[in-house]
């Protein structure tokens, strides 16, 4: 069974959700800028709220974004940014003409397209010669609170829904993108910096749904996870309400074609 995200039911609280300190969002725009190019002419697949496109186009690039989501692309239309051209479509569908891109961007979307496949022909298909297709994600320290208690939200719902799944694709994206003719170059970590959550305040991101994690899940399922991340927490961290360390990356994976 595949888990569905419904993005226009959080399009007004994405852009909170998955916020860059501003230092950083100027960081990962300079670095995408970097490997586009100047001036460059950019597409971002999935373009969300914005949150990515803007210090790209603040950087220098000019910016087309294409979304499922309406009301995701209302939001990114209301923000203060440089001019952001919309689109509503489908990713493996792009109405656009070939070879009209000089590079593409995706970021935390490819496992979400049922059709990945046809996602990444249109890719190759849109990028000019010497173009780069350019993924984005975000990481962090594994051992942190953070990730921990992310990881026993996930284990708890993979134990409450068997057989649940979110739609994806995992390595099988890297050997497409080469079988279409691109070469991955060197993953480049865009900026690192270091933030601080309380095990309290991540439990109670999620109960209010504000954890990606969390998006798919029915009231039900949701509150019965919480509890087992709750229990798992109490057992785990001598104090809940004291902030701990996490140590964040934008990571930025190229391939040339």
């Amino acid at each position: 069974m595949t888990i569905n995200i419904k993005f226009d039911k959080i399009a007004q609280s994405y852009s909170a959700q998955r916020a860059h300190p501003p230092e950083v969002s100027a960081q990962i725009g300079l670095t995408i800028v970097t490997l586009a190019g100047v001036g460059s002419r950019v597409l971002e697949l999935g373009i969300g709220t914005g949150r990515i496109a803007a210090p790209v186009a603040s950087a220098g690039c000019r910016v087309v974004g294409i979304d499922i989501a309406r009301d995701m692309l209302r939001v990114a239309a209301k923000q203060d940014q440089p001019p952001l051209a919309l689109l509503q479509g489908d990713v493996a569908r792009l109405p656009f003409a070939d070879q009209s891109f000089d590079a593409v961007l995706a970021v935390h979307v490819l496992h979400l397209i049922p059709d990945w496949r046809g996602a990444l022909g249109e890719v190759a298909r849109v990028l000019r010669p010497g173009g780069v297709f350019i993924q984005g994600r975000d990481w962090r320290d594994p051992a942190s609170a953070s990730e921990r208690l992310r990881a026993k939200l996930r284990e708890a719902v993979m134990e409450l829904v068997p057989g649940g799944r979110p739609p994806g694709a995992g390595a099988a994206i890297a050997q497409a993108l080469t079988r279409l003719g691109g070469t991955p170059e060197l993953e480049i970590a865009a900026a690192a910096w270091v933030s601080q959550a309380a095990p309290a305040t991540i439990i109670a991101n999620m109960a209010a749904r504000a954890d990606a994690e969390t998006w798919a899940l029915d009231d039900a399922t949701l509150a019965q996870a919480v509890e087992r991340v709750r229990v798992f927490a109490e057992a785990t961290y001598p104090d809940l309400a004291t902030p701990q360390e996490v140590a964040q990356r934008f990571v930025l994976s190229p391939v040339r074609f």
